[in-house]
C-alpha cells in the first residue's frame, strides 16, 4: 500500500459488531478501513515526510500547526487547582506504546522503522526505546525480526515486559510471536509461539503469574505459563474481536472482561478455563473508551462510542460508570457522574491518589472515528471516587487522540505522548512525535501561590511485601498520612491500559512508622512490581517508592493436596452451587484451582467451600456455594495441615477413602493421613 492510497480516504475503525456476534472479527470491509487507518505497509519515514509536508502547508494556509491545542489555560491560573503541563519535549519514537518499568524509566515502541521504502512491507523491524522522564534522555533498544505494531503486553512478575502478537504484512496479518522485553539489561528475547496469530489482543497477568492473551482475530484464548509455555483456553471462545478488550484479574482470582462491547465475562482462567458468569455492562459499545481500576474490585469505564447523546448523532458518550467485582460471579454496575464533554481516543490514568485522570481524545466520530482536530478535547478532567463528579483542568499544548497514551510516574506527574501513523492523520498533518508532562493539583500548594507542594517522604520501605502480610514503611510526616496505595505499572496502547490499578492498603501509626497491611489477595495484586505512595491528608502524595509483591505465602489458584495424594476437586468441573466435593487424583486442572482468601475462605469457580445450612456435624459433606461472609465458609489452616471449620474446630477436612471420587467431609479430627493437607 503506498502512502497516496493510505492517505486518499477517511479511514474508520471497525464498526460495532451486530449483537448475535458481539465479539466476531469485523467484515472484510471494516478490515480494510482499519488497515488503511494504521497505514499497514507503510514505514515511518515516509509517514513521517509525508505528515510534515502536509502540516507545512496547513500551516502556510492557516496560520496553526496541526495538533497543537487551541485552548490553554492562562500562564497565571492556579496549577493548584487546575494542575500544569510541561513544554513539549520531542522524541525520537513516537509514544503509541508505552510501559513504565520498575527503574522508574519508560520503554515506547511504534512500529517499523527508518529502513529503505523499497524493503517494505516486510514488517521486520520495529522502533524502541527506553525513555528517562528524569532527564528527557533516551536509549534506542530497536527490535529486529518483526513488528511489534498493534501487539498486547503487560508486565510479568519480574518487572520484565510479555509482547504478544504485532503485524506481519500489509496484509493486516497478526503475528503468532511473542518477546520479553528484560528491563534490567535493555534487551529483547523472543519467547514461544501462540497458537494463533494475533493484532490488537489484550494481555492481563493473573494471581498465579499467569498472563491470558485474549482478542486480535482467534476466539479461543491463551495463556503464557509462568515457565514460557503457552496453553489454549479451550472453553472462553467469546472473543475475538480485533479492538483491545477491557480486561482486569478480579478479587477472586478470576478474570473478568468488560469491554469495550457487550456483554462481557467472568473467567476462570486455570486449565482450559470456564465461564462463571455473564452479565452486560451498559447499553453503549464503548469503542475507544477507556478505564482504570481506582480500588480493589471497581473499574471506571468512561467515555468512548459513537452514539446520539445530548440530541447529537455519532457523538463519543461523556458518561461513566463503575464496575464492581466484588458483588459476585456477575458484576454489579452503577452510573457515577459524566465528563463535561464526550470523548473517545482517550486515556483515562489513576493517580497516585487513587482519583483519575482523563486526558485527550475527540468529542465526535462523525468525520472520522480516530482522529478530527476539529472535535479535540484538550482540558484535562479529574475524577473524584468519594464524589463521582468530574472537574476540569488545564488544557494540553497537543491533541492527543489516535495512538496516544498517558502514563503515571513514580514521581506524581502523568507522562502524556504520541498521537498519528494513520491515514487521515497524515492528511490532517497530524504527527505527535512528543510528549508532555501533566503535574496534577496535588503537586502544588492549595494557597494560590503556585509554588510545589510540601510532600510527604518514604525514607524506608521493604523492597518487596506479600498478600495479606504486614510490613512497615518510615516517613518523618507518618503522623499526618491519610492514605497509603499501591499502583500497579503502566502497559497502555489505543486507549487501553493493561496494567494499571490502584490498591488502597490499611494501615496503623506509631510515631513515624507506618505498619502497613499487604493486599488482600493476588487477584487484587497480581505479583510483580508497584510503585508505593503514602499521602497525606491534604490530599498531597510521596515520591514512590517500587516494591515488589510476592505470591501469597500459601499459593492461589493452587491444588489442596492430601497426604495420600489426592486433591480437592469439583466433579466434572461443574459450576452449579451445591455441587459436592471431591477427592481425586491431581491434575492440575481447573477443577483444583482452590484459592484460598484472607478472610479464611476456600474459593473456586468464584464459589466458597461450604458446610450445607452450617451443619457441623461428623460425617458432613462439603459443598461449593455462593460467597456469602457466614461461619459456614470460613476455615482454619494450621500448621499441622490440618484443615478446620472455625465454628467447630473439633472438626477437620476430610477425604472419605483413599478412592477416586471420595466424598470430602468435616470429621473427627484423629490425625490421620486422610486428614492432612498441604499447597
Amino acid at each position: 500500500m503506498t502512502a497516496a492510497t493510505a492517505a486518499s480516504g477517511a479511514p474508520a475503525a471497525p464498526r460495532p459488531p451486530a449483537a448475535a456476534h458481539a465479539h466476531a472479527a469485523g467484515s472484510a470491509e471494516d478490515e480494510a478501513q482499519h488497515r488503511a487507518q494504521d497505514l499497514v505497509g507503510v514505514p515511518l519515514s515516509e509517514i513521517e515526510r509525508t505528515t510534515a509536508e502536509n502540516a507545512a502547508r496547513i500551516q502556510r494556509e492557516t496560520g496553526a500547526r496541526p495538533g497543537k491545542a487551541r485552548l490553554r489555560a492562562s500562564a497565571d491560573a492556579d496549577p493548584g487547582v487546575s494542575g500544569r503541563w510541561s513544554p513539549v519535549v520531542n522524541t525520537p519514537v513516537v509514544p503509541v506504546f508505552t510501559a513504565v518499568l520498575p527503574n522508574g524509566k519508560v520503554l515506547i515502541w511504534d512500529s517499523v522503522g527508518d529502513n529503505a521504502a523499497e524493503s517494505y512491507p516486510v514488517h521486520d523491524f520495529t522502533r524502541a526505546m527506553v525513555w528517562n522522564p528524569a532527564d528527557d534522555t533516551h536509549k534506542r533498544v530497536d527490535l529486529q525480526g518483526t513488528n511489534l505494531f498493534c501487539a498486547g503486553f503487560a508486565h510479568l512478575t519480574n518487572g520484565n515486559i510479555l509482547v504478544a502478537g504485532g503485524n506481519a504484512n500489509a496484509q493486516l496479518a497478526g503475528t503468532v510471536r511473542t518477546y520479553v522485553f528484560n528491563w534490567q539489561t535493555e534487551t529483547w528475547t523472543r519467547g514461544n509461539d501462540m497458537a494463533s496469530a494475533r493484532w490488537y489482543p489484550s494481555v492481563t497477568e493473573m494471581a498465579n503469574g499467569e498472563e491470558v492473551i485474549i482478542g486480535g482475530g482467534p476466539a479461543t484464548a491463551e495463556v503464557y505459563q509462568t515457565n514460557g509455555a503457552i496453553r489454549q483456553l479451550t472453553n472462553f471462545t467469546k472473543y475475538s474481536a480485533r479492538i483491545y478488550p477491557f480486561m482486569i484479574s478480579r478479587p477472586d482470582t478470576q478474570l473478568a472482561l468488560f469491554g469495550p462491547y457487550n456483554p462481557g465475562y467472568t473467567i476462570t482462567t486455570a486449565g482450559n478455563a470456564a465461564i462463571t458468569g455473564t452479565a452486560n455492562r451498559d447499553t453503549i459499545t464503548r469503542d475507544y473508551g477507556s478505564f482504570s481500576t481506582y480500588d480493589i474490585g471497581k473499574t471506571l469505564v468512561v467515555g468512548g462510542g459513537s452514539i446520539t447523546e445530548d440530541g447529537v448523532a455519532k457523538r463519543a458518550t461523556k458518561t461513566a460508570v463503575i464496575v464492581n467485582t466484588n458483588t459476585g460471579l456477575n458484576p454489579a454496575v452503577t452510573t457515577t457522574g459524566s465528563m463535561s464533554a464526550g470523548r473517545r481516543q482517550h486515556n483515562a490514568t489513576v493517580l497516585a491518589d487513587g482519583s483519575v485522570l482523563v486526558t485527550g481524545g475527540m468529542t465526535s466520530a462523525a468525520v472520522n472515528m480516530g482522529v478530527d482536530l476539529n472535535a479535540a478535547v484538550t482540558t484535562a478532567e479529574l475524577w473524584n471516587p468519594v464524589t463521582g463528579q468530574w472537574t476540569v483542568l488545564s488544557a494540553a499544548d497537543r491533541i492527543r487522540q489516535y495512538h496516544s497514551t498517558a502514563a503515571l510516574l513514580p514521581d506524581g506527574r502523568v507522562m502524556t505522548g504520541g498521537g498519528g501513523i494513520c491515514g487521515v492523520c497524515m492528511t490532517a498533518g497530524y504527527l505527535e512525535k512528543n510528549i508532555e508532562y501533566f503535574s496534577p493539583p496535588y503537586l502544588f500548594k492549595s494557597d494560590g501561590s503556585g509554588a510545589p507542594a510540601d510532600r510527604p517522604a518514604i525514607t524506608a520501605a521493604p523492597a518487596s511485601i506479600g498478600i495479606g502480610a504486614a510490613f512497615t514503611v518510615t516517613s518523618p510526616q507518618a503522623a499526618s498520612i491519610g492514605k497509603v496505595g499501591l499502583v500497579a505499572l503502566a502497559d497502555v496502547t489505543h486507549s487501553v491500559d493493561q496494567g494499571q490499578r490502584y490498591i488502597p492498603l490499611k494501615f496503623t501509626v506509631s510515631g513515624t512508622t507506618l505498619t502497613v497491611t499487604g493486599p488482600p489477595t493476588g487477584g487484587v495484586a497480581p505479583p510483580g512490581h508497584y510503585m508505593l505512595f503514602v499521602t497525606d491528608t491534604a490530599g498531597v502524595p510521596s515520591v514512590a517508592r517500587m516494591v515488589q509483591v510476592a505470591k501469597a505465602p500459601t499459593p492461589l489458584m493452587s491444588p489442596l493436596k492430601n497426604s495420600t495424594g489426592k486433591c480437592v476437586d469439583i466433579p466434572s468441573s461443574a459450576l452449579a452451587a451445591r455441587t459436592y466435593l471431591q477427592a481425586y487424583t491431581c491434575n492440575n486442572t481447573k477443577a483444583q484451582a482452590l484459592t484460598r482468601f484472607t478472610d479464611n475462605t476456600l474459593r473456586v469457580f468464584g464459589m466458597c467451600a461450604d458446610v450445607p445450612n452450617s451443619n457441623f456435624a461428623t460425617g458432613q459433606r462439603i459443598w461449593q456455594y455462593g460467597c456469602n461472609g457466614t461461619g459456614a465458609q470460613t476455615w482454619q489452616f494450621r500448621t499441622d495441615g490440618t484443615v478446620r471449620p472455625v465454628r467447630n474446630t473439633a472438626l477437620c477436612l476430610a477425604a472419605a477413602s483413599t478412592a477416586n471420587a471420595a466424598q470430602v467431609r468435616i470429621v473427627t479430627c484423629t490425625g490421620a493421613a486422610l486428614q492432612k493437607w498441604t499447597w
